[in-house]
């Protein structure tokens, strides 16, 4: 059941995003023969049982359904007025996998995050002893962050993640997302960050985790090497992150 969902991402993403991925035509994708598909494969993982059937990787299978419970249900961020607005519909249930209902947080920082607070919270995501928890990916990977997809400007752009392929995948979203957002400053004093950094310091191992984990897929020699002669003393600066939907 894991291919199909991933067929249809790859066939809505075709249609209705630009070529990276980064910005969608929400409009005509809401009454779209692409967005029916994607709808039904989403209604036929409801009898989906992980724990009985083969698949690649339970981080890739996740990863697609979060994007794809997104994308189905869009045309709920098209009519969000406020930050308050948005954040509610990542936290309300909207998905069922197998016999459980879960909410796009609940995805997101209950499963790929081994059951991690959310920003701003110090309470877990889901209860010890939640049966929803045997089905959490094995491994944490912290590149998770740069393959979910939140239908925003300042969002990871759209991908399609298969389980045979995931390590390569995940670099190239993370390597990309960080070319594209990291702005290394006062000759390498200050790096400014997506802000998602800030949000999920403790997955990367704090600052100086962040800066190892962003310098490492700089692609410039000699800025790496301004940074590198700070020794360590780099100071971070994190962007504002746009919640405005990424219309194309």
């Amino acid at each position: 059941m894991d291919q199909p969902l991933a067929a249809a991402l790859e066939a809505l993403k075709a249609v209705h995003f630009d070529a990276q991925g980064a910005a969608g035509d929400y409009a005509t994708l809401a009454a779209s023969p692409e967005r029916a598909r994607l709808a039904a494969c989403l209604a036929e993982i409801e009898g989906f049982d992980i724990r009985r059937s083969h698949i690649p990787s339970q981080m890739a299978f996740w990863i697609n359904v979060f994007n794809a419970g997104v994308l189905r249900d869009a045309s709920e961020l098209r009519l969000a007025v406020s930050a308050r607005n948005v954040e509610a519909f990542f936290a309300r249930p909207r998905l069922k996998v197998g016999a459980y209902q879960y909410s796009l947080d609940e995805i997101e920082h209950g499963l790929l995050r081994g059951n991690a607070p959310k920003q701003g919270s110090s309470r877990k995501p889901m209860a010890p002893g939640d049966p929803r928890l045997e089905y959490m990916p094995v491994l944490f990977d912290e590149r998770m962050h740069f393959g979910l997809h939140s239908a925003c400007r300042s969002s990871p752009p759209l991908r399609v993640f298969r389980g045979g392929q995931l390590d390569r995948q995940l670099e190239e979203a993370t390597a990309d997302y960080i070319r594209r957002s990291v702005r290394v400053e006062k000759k390498g004093a200050l790096l400014t960050v997506p802000r998602l950094f800030r949000w999920f310091a403790e997955d990367f191992g704090g600052e100086s985790g962040i800066v190892e984990f962003v310098v490492a897929r700089i692609d410039d020699e000699a800025t790496v090497e301004a940074i590198d002669r700070r020794l360590g003393s780099v100071k971070l600066q994190y962007a504002e992150y746009d919640w405005t939907l990424n219309r194309r």
